[in-house]
């Protein structure tokens, strides 16, 4: 054997691998922070400024003191979702308001419906509706519950009364803060379409 052999051994062996030995290349840096600065803008871009957080899409603006509310705005922001902006609701799911004989009915009544809530079944123009209807009482005020109420009552051919606030704060008065109706107490407690 000449010397040289166990040189060619060495050489066909792979050199030991080392670590941290490439730095990261600039431009993954560089797009790492666009990508940084992008984020924060949208950030900051969909929540507003200052940083208030939360979901702006279904935001209603407050009306100024004194100023009248927009009942039209204000079912479109907190009660198209289920009745739908033609008023027609969903079959079989969400009752529909145009033409409903509970919402062109007395005023009480579809006060006390909106500000507390219904629960159970409900007969609309025919149909039997199986669920729950929220109350509003923590989200609207007695000027903007009458609002939405005026515009539901006279909306899509719908021939109702307004509702006054008047009306909303005596109902406050007089339940307080109770649950939910069900149709045999409201049937128990106003006039109701038969």
């Amino acid at each position: 054997m000449s010397s040289h052999e166990p040189q060619r051994a060495q050489h066909r062996e792979y050199p030991e691998p080392s670590e941290g030995g490439r730095p990261v290349p600039w431009f993954v840096v560089a797009w790492i922070g666009v990508l940084i600065l992008w984020g924060i803008g949208y950030y900051a871009w969909h929540i507003g400024w200052p940083l208030t957080g939360g979901d702006s899409r279904t935001a209603v603006e407050q009306a100024a003191p004194g100023a009248a509310v927009d009942g039209e705005k204000l079912f479109t922001a907190q009660c198209s979702a289920c009745h739908q902006p033609t008023g027609q609701g969903v079959p079989g799911t969400f009752p529909p308001l145009a033409g409903s004989e509970w919402m062109q009915g007395d005023p009480a009544l579809v006060v006390a419906i909106v500000h507390d809530g219904l629960q159970g079944p409900i007969t609309v123009a025919g149909e039997e509706y199986q669920g729950s209807m929220p109350a509003f009482a923590d989200k609207l005020s007695p000027d903007e519950l009458a609002a939405v109420l005026s515009h539901e009552r006279q909306a899509w051919g719908n021939e109702g009364e307004p509702v006054d606030s008047a009306l909303v704060k005596k109902h406050e008065e007089r339940f307080a803060e109770r649950g939910a109706w069900t149709v045999d107490e409201l049937r128990n407690t106003f006039p109701t379409p038969e």
